[in-house]
């Protein structure tokens, strides 16, 4: 995060107080968007201001220090920990207390990983393979907003070095290498977004470095680029207008496909260079004392919101009342003036030595790694609780995902390798396509295969449904129709089995983008499609989905003695008057295996969210782990089915 005044940094490069100020609008932003986020859609872009004023300040910083013969590489990383550590190390003992007498196992063993990934610099890795930021599983990581410091962590062990590079080699390249990786950087986020790639592209420096360049871009251009006072007051306004709609509006503005961010960087980066030594009415507004103040304590703010936000909703197991709201709010500001006034501001003074701010840090450090490891070794210390809860609380998160060092190249986006031993897609036998309701059975049909000596490929469609020609946007209409004519044309592949979640073809689905009937149609000609090619097709059908989270919930209300309300079950009218004319539609095609995971789930004569004390799904609609031996039977006989048709 940027410097503030009286800090070691800010003898290198003149304080500016706007520029705090810009730091009060983007945490707040991101409070205000965790808080509710309706009232701020964009709030969450916070975050990318944070990045341009970063890259902004470490490049003048560096840049200076390096003109003038006097940067350290060894000084320059003794600074960061300074102004990194002891505030996050703070705040994670503190976290790390609370949640190991608040979360339940499952949980806790999340927040003991996320603590290694945080204490080693890869939090934005670690989440980009646990947590989709705008899930409804993310209000239980209190960890989760660090990956942006992973982002910036990462930036400050390679940057000074590039500077550096530059300065003693290509000095007049500076600026046009800058541009470059800006650009390249960019693309590439533009690449993911239109390659099923949104999560790395939200999560990764190299998708993310454009915008911490953008900082570090003008940082470097000459302030003569916008020579007269009127042109950087129109700079001013012209980012603070692209502030305003990014953060009030979200990224519902932006064209396809475009980094969601473009705006609000650009924005950013207008306001801080129209301020470079030229006063202006944006700049004056930013540098108001409440603002500044707020941007003083912006980093402190920022560790500590979220946790406080997320161990509250989990003890509460709702939704925060206002005044609960309030008491949070109020909490955040106490502990972020606390923390700057008392850590903060003493560890970056030069008093304290190098050697204590080091000494703390490993300690600091070194404790932590060993509270994380012994909750991993104790898997979460489960006879904290009610057993019954600690049996429940095993499902969350449990639904499969695939490994990264799964991961295969296919069709201009990526497979996934199913017992697939050579990693070529053109070996695999059966083909498991869908979305996350199809990955979710990836485990089963991985035994199945083993059993069978096949081979297998998972082909995913995250966020897109499985349907030919239409879909739930343009570029799930793209992704998927050149992801289902490139698994037509794998010539050994016998049997594709497709997997989906069906809500957008259920009688009460009120939200299909395009119609339910729509979808019905695109799905049988996906498999007039894919038989046409010679294979045979096995469509696994819908199952009673409790649209909210049982593993979760029923076990925090166990453990903290509070009753739940809801039913564990659904009800079978309720299903069929959903899903009857659909299963009904698909079931008399005799040219496919349909498969009735309901039936199973159903058997009771009730649809089961929980069995012998197990919650079968892993969230609202996913498959636990441990609930796919019960539904393997039926879809091994599928299977068998599938291979014998001639």
């Amino acid at each position: 995060m940027l410097e503030n005044r009286n800090s070691a940094d800010s003898r290198i490069v003149a304080y500016r107080p706007d520029i705090d100020g810009l730091r009060a609008i983007a945490v707040l932003s991101v409070i205000v968007y965790h808080l509710s986020r309706g009232t701020l859609p964009g709030g969450y872009f916070g975050v990318d201001i944070f990045f341009v004023l970063s890259g902004y300040l470490i490049t003048a910083i560096v840049w200076r220090e390096i003109g003038a013969n006097d940067f350290s590489i060894a000084r320059f990383y003794d600074r960061r920990i300074r102004r990194i550590m002891p505030a996050l190390l703070a705040m994670l003992f503190a976290t790390a207390a609370a949640s190991a007498l608040i979360l339940l196992p499952a949980d806790l063993i999340g927040f003991a990983r996320s603590l290694f990934a945080t204490l080693g610099f890869v939090a934005n890795v670690y989440f980009w393979r646990d947590t989709h930021y705008f899930s409804s599983i993310a209000d239980e990581k209190p960890l989760l907003h660090l990956w942006s410091l992973g982002i910036e962590e990462q930036f400050y062990l390679v940057f000074p070095l590039l500077l550096l590079l530059l300065a003693r080699k290509a000095k007049a390249w500076a600026l046009p290498v800058l541009a470059g990786i800006c650009v390249a950087s960019f693309t590439l986020n533009a690449l993911a977004l239109n390659h099923d790639g949104y999560l790395p592209a939200f999560y990764l420096l190299p998708t993310r470095a454009w915008e911490l360049g953008a900082g570090a871009f003008i940082a470097l251009l000459p302030a003569k680029a916008m020579a007269t006072p009127r042109t950087m007051a129109m700079g001013g306004y012209v980012g603070a207008l692209l502030l305003a709609l990014s953060i009030a509006a979200g990224p519902r503005w932006l064209p396809p496909l475009l980094p969601e961010s473009t705006f609000s960087v650009i924005g950013a980066a207008l306001i801080v260079y129209s301020g470079a030594g030229v006063a202006h009415p944006v700049g004056r507004l930013l540098s108001s004392g409440g603002l500044v103040f707020v941007g003083l304590i912006s980093y402190s703010l920022y560790l500590w919101h979220w946790p406080i936000l997320v161990l509250l909703k989990y003890y509460l197991v709702r939704d925060p009342t206002m005044a609960e709201l309030g008491l949070a709010v109020a909490s955040m500001l106490v502990l972020a003036i606390l923390s700057w006034r008392f850590i903060e501001r003493p560890f970056r003074a030069v008093t304290v030595t190098s050697k204590t701010v080091r000494h703390t840090a490993v300690t600091g450090v070194t404790v932590l790694a060993m509270a994380a490891g012994a909750i991993l070794v104790r898997s979460g210390f489960p006879e904290r609780l009610n057993p019954a809860a600690a049996r429940i609380n095993a499902a969350v998160g449990s639904h499969y995902r695939c490994a990264v060092s799964d991961y295969l190249y296919f069709e201009q986006s990526r497979a996934c390798a199913l017992e697939l031993p050579t990693r070529d897609p053109k070996d695999a036998d059966v083909v498991l396509f869908g979305n996350s309701h199809a990955l979710m059975y990836g485990p089963a049909f991985r035994d199945i295969l083993r059993d069978a000596s096949l081979s297998g490929l998972l082909v995913p469609e995250n966020a897109c449904l499985p349907i030919y020609g239409v879909n739930l946007d343009p570029a799930c209409v793209e992704l998927t129709n050149r992801n289902i004519d490139g698994i037509a044309k794998l010539k050994r592949a016998r049997v594709i089995v497709l997997g989906t979640n069906w809500d957008s073809f259920a009688a009460r689905s009120s939200q299909s983008r395009p119609s339910a009937e729509a979808m019905k149609n695109g799905l049988d000609r996906t498999i007039d499609h894919l038989l046409s090619a010679g294979k045979k097709v096995v469509l696994i059908g819908p199952l009673a989905t409790p649209h909210w989270n049982v593993a979760s919930i029923v076990s925090r209300n166990l453990a903290f003695g509070r009753p739940t309300t809801r039913p564990l079950h659904g009800s079978v009218q309720d299903f069929q008057s959903a899903y009857a004319k659909i299963i009904a539609h698909f079931a008399q095609r005799s040219d496919i295996v349909f498969v009735r995971p309901d039936i199973v789930q159903c058997a009771s004569g009730r649809c089961d969210y929980v069995v012998n004390g197990h919650a079968l799904f892993a969230d609202e609609h996913h498959l636990a782990a441990a609930a796919l031996p019960m539904f393997r039977p039926a879809l091994e006989v599928a299977m068998k089915q599938a291979l014998a048709i001639p």
